[in-house]
């Protein structure tokens, strides 16, 4: 619970930006209501196991109508650590239970991140410091690296382990950085 709370802060930290004034309304944004919802909900799994599953039924109304407001389904066995930002989560925002997310992830909205059938825990693995653009999606079981954008409208279905790519297209597709390419370049020279 406590790691949870931590990765809290972190979200909020990311929230505010620069403008620490932000914290007189921030309390008042959906993305606040829906990260702290699913900050909770990740705790108390985490701190009481199975036993949440059943526990949770009597929360339900509740954890439902604060998915209502804030437009954000993230499920609780959702691995996401801290830094999430999601900008306009009146979009609507859905994170699969199957996933396990680094930190300082953002999310534009609209976003799906969910699996396929067949698709596992842990099938849906997304690394540090990555973005969506408005509206994409990533259907697991998908694999990505670090430091990776996805544009808007983009869907995702296949892995990408190269860091600080862009993936771009229905099914996405990879533009490279520069420094991939021109390795690339010398090792087939």
């Amino acid at each position: 619970m406590i790691q949870q709370l931590q990765y809290f802060g972190q979200d909020l930290k990311r929230m505010l930006g620069k403008h620490k004034s932000r914290i007189l309304y921030i309390w008042l944004t959906r993305s606040f209501w829906g990260l702290l919802s699913y900050r909770l909900d990740r705790g108390f799994y985490l701190l009481l196991g199975r036993a949440w599953a059943v526990i949770r039924i009597l929360f339900t109304p509740l954890l439902y109508s604060v998915q209502a407001f804030s437009n954000m389904d993230i499920h609780y066995k959702a691995d996401v650590k801290g830094g999430l930002l999601v900008l306009h989560p009146s979009v609507g925002v859905v994170i699969s239970g199957r996933s396990i997310i680094g930190s300082n992830l953002t999310l534009t909205g609209g976003n799906v991140i969910g699996g396929r059938g067949g698709t596992e825990y842990g099938g849906i693995q997304i690394g540090d410091n990555c973005g969506l653009g408005a509206n994409a999606v990533i259907l697991g079981p998908v694999k990505l690296g670090r430091n990776i954008s996805v544009g808007s409208l983009a869907c995702v279905l296949k892995d990408c382990n190269v860091d600080g790519t862009t993936l771009v297209g229905v099914p996405a597709k990879a533009i490279y950085p520069k420094e991939y390419s021109e390795t690339q370049n010398e090792n087939n020279a």
